[in-house]
Formats: structure tokens, sequence, C-alpha cells
């Protein structure tokens, strides 16, 4: 099936899209689908962005950075989820993998990232390659939520780790790096704006007339204020880009539903599994099959059931 056809299977999804693009809107480049396929294009603009954005992370210029996995679309075809993260290869070799994460998961954001970061820096080392050319690889995530605890009033949204010594803190290695960039930790009362505050911010709230405002305070500024305007503007005009969005947010609509419906059973069970103990300790003790559905809060019919059975 063509994106196309994909595109076409939902008038509903297909009417908002349309609509968001005749209203004018922007895309939010918080939502990972849109995310992705922004910092994914190949188009004068994106091949700018993705490598300022890349570089101002890892402190060094990138001239290109070549997406290994741009693929939104088809994976929505069966109910599939995409891969939201940007695969990269550097042109120093170097790997790099980003993502944004839009809410809090329930699972540990750090371990996966951790997790991540060593998957990729073993696909990173080719049969018959020598550790001494493993190349240089970066675990990026951006995040709409903060997972770094951190002292009040010395909050910084930027954090990067290396492998370092535990009583010194002498560098074993810079092979393997973990960034986290926590936007609600960003400040907005900015006197100078470095590179990744800039992209941080536009990431944030980069659409808002109040975050461009405070860009065009930049004269340093100005060539990436352009470039990520035009790309931005430019994807938020295309329906398909909408249909992106919103179609990747009823399926996870529906997927969190199932999952929540999901951990329900597993309470309830439990709960039932906890009184069916509770009641067979309150047999031993005499207790009448009344007065032991009244203390499990069963009724007296499964309390009958049991009874029997023992």
């Amino acid at each position: 099936m063509s994106e196309r056809e994909i595109f076409e299977t939902d008038e509903n999804i297909r009417e908002q899209a349309r609509q968001a693009v005749a209203e004018g809107r922007l895309l939010d480049l918080k939502n990972d689908v849109v995310f992705k396929s922004y910092f994914s294009k190949e188009t004068p603009a994106g091949i700018y962005c993705r490598t300022k954005m890349l570089g101002s992370i890892i402190g060094q210029r990138v001239e290109t950075a070549t997406v290994l996995n741009p693929d939104i679309l088809p994976d929505f075809v069966l109910g599939k989820f995409p891969r939201l993260d940007i695969h990269c290869i550097l042109d120093d070799g170097s790997e790099v993998d980003v993502e944004m994460q839009g809410t809090k998961q329930h699972d540990d954001q750090i371990k996966r990232s951790i997790y991540y970061g060593a998957v990729l820096a073993k696909n990173a080392v080719k049969t018959g390659v020598l550790y001494s050319q493993m190349p240089k690889v970066y675990q990026i995530m951006f995040m709409d939520c903060t997972v770094i605890k951190e002292e009040k009033g010395k909050e910084r949204f930027h954090h990067s780790y290396k492998f370092r010594d535990d009583e010194n803190g002498a560098q074993l290695s810079d092979v393997l790096q973990i960034h986290f960039i926590e936007l609600p930790k960003l400040k907005r009362n900015i006197e100078t704006m470095s590179e990744l505050e800039f992209w941080a911010l536009m990431i944030k709230s980069g659409g808002s007339e109040k975050t461009q405002e405070l860009f065009r305070k930049f004269d340093d500024r100005q060539e990436d204020l352009k470039m990520a305007n035009t790309l931005l503007r430019d994807i938020s005009k295309d329906e398909k880009e909408w249909w992106a969005k919103f179609s990747y947010e009823t399926a996870e609509r529906e997927r969190n539903a199932i999952q929540n419906a999901a951990l329900l059973q597993a309470e309830q069970r439990g709960a039932f599994q906890s009184s069916i103990t509770t009641a067979h300790n309150l047999f031993k003790l005499g207790l009448s099959d009344e007065q032991i559905a009244s203390a499990v809060n069963l009724p007296i019919g499964e309390i009958e059931k049991l009874h029997n059975s023992i």
C-alpha cells in the first residue's frame, strides 16, 4: 500500500488535516511524530536544521547527518506503530540516535536510554572491525518532562554523560555519550542565546509569537531562525504531515486504553486472589460464610462455592 493510499483510508482524519492546513496552524515539534518528520527532511532547510541541532548538542560542527530510518507513514498499516527515533550517521562516522519524549513514561527513562545507547554501540561495531575503530555513539533524548533530579534553583536543561572514574572524575572514554534535554527546565529569561538554547526553545514553543519575538532579538541566530521557520511552515502546509500526527495520536490513545484496561484487570485479579486467600484463613477460624463474605467484600455465592470446594 502506497503512502497516498494510506493517507486516504480515514476520511475523518483527512478532514482534520485539511482543516488544520486551511487555518494556517503550525505543527507542534514536541509531538514525537512531527519531531521525527521535521528533523528527517532531505530539503535544504531540513538538512540545515538537522545538522545544526545535532552539532549544538555534541559540541562540534556537523557537515552531514544521513538519516537511516526516515519513514513514518507506512508503519501505520494494520495498527503498527512507527519507530520515532532518528538514527543518523555523521560525516565523521559517528552514529546518533535522537528522540522526542512528549510525556513521562511509567518505565525508567534513564535505564531505557542507557539500554538504547548500549544497543547502538553494539551495532556500531561491524563484524571484522577492531574495537579501536569503533565510532562514537550518541544517544540523545529531548523530553517535555523532567527525569533528572536536581537542587532547586540549580536546574540545567541539558545533561550529558560519559564514562568517568568514580573518585577523581577522570574520563575513561567518550565513545558512548548520553544526552538529556529537558525542555521544562529551559529558562525563558535568556540574555545570551546559545545554539542549543535556540533549538531547544524552537522545539518547545517555536511557533508562538512570544518565542519568535525573543528569537528576533539575537542577531547571531537569524540564519537559524530563517531556516527553522521555513521548515516548520513547509511541513505545516502538508496535509499528510497533519494526517500522520492525528493518526498516531488516535492509535496511541487506543493503545493506552488497552494497556490501562489490562492493568486494571491484573489489579482486579490480584485483589480477587488476595480475597480468596483471606477467606481461606477465615474458614480456619470458624467464621460463617456470611461473615467471611462481608469481611473480604465478595458475593456470598463465591464464598459458598469456595467453602464447598474445601
